[in-house]
Order: C-alpha cells, then sequence, then structure tokens
C-alpha cells in the first residue's frame, strides 16, 4: 500500500478520534449544563415553597392573635356593657403587618387559602374602620338609640370576623399538615391561654374589690 494512502487513512482516522472526542466532551457538558438547571430549578422551587410555608405559619400566627383578641372581646358581659355605654371607647387593632407585607402580591399564598385570608382580613379592617368612628363627633353627635345601633352593628362584624378567621385557621392548619407541619397545637395552647388570663383576671378582680371595700372608712354609728 503506498505511504500516500496510509498517510491519508492515519489523517482520517485521527479526524475521526478527535471529532469522536469533541462529541463526546460536548455531550458531557451540555448533560453536565443541564443537570445544573435542574438542580437551580429545584434549589428556587424550594426556596419558594420554604416561602409559601413560613408565610402561611405567620398568617395563621397572626389571624390566631387576632381570634384570641376576638373571643375575649365578646364575651357576654363585654357584648352588654358595649351595649349599655352612650360613649363607647375602644381601640382599633392596626397591627396586621404579616399579612400587609403580602397583599400587594397575594400570588404568593397557596391558591386553597386565599379566600379565606381575604376574607378574614377584609373584615377584620371593616370591624377597625367602624372602631375608629367612635371616636368620631359625627358618632358622638348621635342620638342614643342610632349610637346602640352602630355598637350593635360593630358587634356583629367583629362576630363574623371570628367566624371567618377561624375558618381561614383551618384551611392554613390544612396546607400546612399537607407539608408535613402540625398548627393546631398552636390553637390549642392558645385556647388555653385565654382561660388562664380570664381566671387570673376574675382573680385579680376579686382581690381589687376586696380591697376598695377594706379600705373604705367605717361608718358613723347611729346614737
Amino acid at each position: 500500500m503506498p505511504d500516500a494512502i496510509i498517510n491519508a487513512l492515519g489523517t482520517i482516522a485521527a479526524a475521526f478520534v478527535g471529532v469522536v472526542t469533541w462529541y463526546l466532551a460536548s455531550r458531557h457538558d451540555r448533560q453536565r449544563e443541564a443537570a445544573e438547571r435542574v438542580a437551580h430549578r429545584q434549589a428556587e422551587e424550594r426556596l419558594r415553597d420554604q416561602r409559601v410555608l413560613d408565610i402561611v405559619v405567620a398568617l395563621h400566627s397572626e389571624i390566631l392573635a387576632g381570634i384570641v383578641a376576638n373571643r375575649r372581646q365578646l364575651s357576654k358581659e363585654d357584648a352588654e356593657y358595649a351595649m349599655a355605654q352612650e360613649t363607647p371607647f375602644a381601640t382599633a387593632d392596626d397591627t396586621d403587618f404579616v399579612f400587609d407585607s403580602v397583599k400587594d402580591d397575594l400570588s404568593i399564598l397557596p391558591a386553597e387559602v386565599i379566600h379565606s385570608v381575604v376574607q378574614y382580613y377584609r373584615t377584620a379592617k371593616q370591624s377597625n374602620l367602624l372602631t375608629v368612628d367612635l371616636r368620631d363627633p359625627y358618632f358622638i353627635s348621635q342620638t342614643p338609640s342610632e349610637k346602640r345601633r352602630i355598637i350593635g352593628y360593630l358587634l356583629q362584624i367583629v362576630e363574623t370576623q371570628k367566624i371567618l378567621g377561624e375558618a381561614a385557621l383551618a384551611d392554613l392548619s390544612a396546607f400546612a399538615g399537607k407539608q408535613g407541619l402540625d398548627l393546631t397545637e398552636n390553637e390549642t395552647r392558645a385556647g388555653k391561654l385565654l382561660l388562664q388570663a380570664r381566671e387570673e383576671m376574675k382573680l385579680i378582680f376579686r382581690k381589687s374589690e376586696r380591697s376598695v371595700r377594706t379600705s373604705k372608712p367605717p361608718g358613723r354609728r347611729k346614737r
């Protein structure tokens, strides 16, 4: 075989080996890049899932705190006292900083909790506006019967807020449960703390009443 043919075959073989080597290296690089893209996407999804869960837990905590305060305000005695006042006084609870941080982008929330969460916070906002109105000079100038009507409406809104809040808590707990996180223990603990606070307040009031009675000077005896 002439040397020229042998050299040509050697060149072709070398070129073939080079092409195969380049293809294998390129294929490896493409596979590595694809794997990196998948890993990056999965990392972003994990971060988003964790952020969503963190927000769900934070909203659960915020709504639970509102419900506990709501239950404390809506006792039978407090409702009767409020209806009997001609110049009621209350402070609006405008401290919903968790919802305020996400309300401009509700897409961060799971679809299954958006409805009940938005309903709760809308009603909470409505009750706050009505509470602020109790200090308005226009309200103060109303007749006692008109004031009672407005106060009764406010109490209805607050009761609705409690019901919607409990629904939102259920939805948030259900979503967290699917992620392996149990939030019901927090609700149980909050209920126990509320009962404990009520008992302690009753004890404080009883001690205060006894202190007032014992501090009064004795009346003069009739001769």
